[in-house]
């Protein structure tokens, strides 16, 4: 009996999964994208050459594959530019790209390995918002958290999301952006890579359920 329950001990503890989850950190309006978020280092975006207004379904990663971007009802968003829009101010030296609607949600989908992903957030006026971020683990589970933030003309906060894979193979799949009011979301920053997959350390419990099954070996061999 003392040996079945060590061995169902130990079953069930090395096989239950490790949790994976989404780290959310933010940057004050006025600041450039940092070089690392949650320490995965971020490529910039390049600037997309065409008109204010342009319809815009995807843009190419500048590391691999593309992201997608729609607004609520599933159609492109509006090609903007940073230094041309009064109510944008995020800090980068050189002009950036922004994506606007005329309705409340952006949505961007994000392309396979991605890691870590930054962005602003502007509004022409006083705004309450929130940012979704969802995953994609090893396991095919995913995960969500809600950030509530409050833009305006003059303040246009800054989101780097990231992956943390010390336990669990986990990615990046999409972000959900909801400001009222005309709003835009741009100055892309990405990572994209092989996530952490290293095997946890055994915990004290199955250490113990170890030693129990030893004891049973042992017992037995001297009956």
């Amino acid at each position: 009996m003392l040996k079945a329950l060590a061995l169902t001990i130990v079953t069930g503890l090395v096989s239950l999964p490790a949790s994976a989850s989404l780290i959310l950190e933010s940057y004050s309006s006025g600041s450039a994208n940092p070089n690392t978020i949650g320490g995965y280092a971020m490529t910039d975006f390049n600037l997309i050459a065409g008109n204010t207004g342009d319809a815009i379904s995807s843009i190419s990663s500048p590391i691999s594959g593309s992201v997608g971007l729609s607004d609520q009802y599933g159609n492109p968003v509006s090609l903007g530019f940073a230094d041309s829009t009064t109510w944008w101010v995020n800090g980068e030296a050189n002009d950036s790209n922004i994506f606007t609607t005329g309705t409340n949600t952006i949505t961007i989908v994000l392309p396979e390995n991605t890691l870590a992903f930054a962005f602003n957030v502007g509004a022409n006026q006083n705004a309450q918002g929130w940012i979704d971020t969802f995953e994609t683990n090893g396991s095919g589970l995913s995960g969500n958290s809600r950030h509530y933030f409050s833009p305006s003309a003059s303040n246009t906060p800054g989101f780097g999301v990231y992956a943390d894979s010390s336990q669990e193979c986990s990615y990046l799949s999409s972000i959900v952006i909801d400001p009222t009011f005309i709003w835009g979301a741009g100055n892309f920053s990405i990572n994209q890579g092989s996530c952490n997959t290293a095997v946890p350390e055994p915990s004290p419990i199955i250490l113990l359920g170890l030693g129990l099954v030893g004891l049973v070996i042992i017992r037995r061999k001297n009956s």
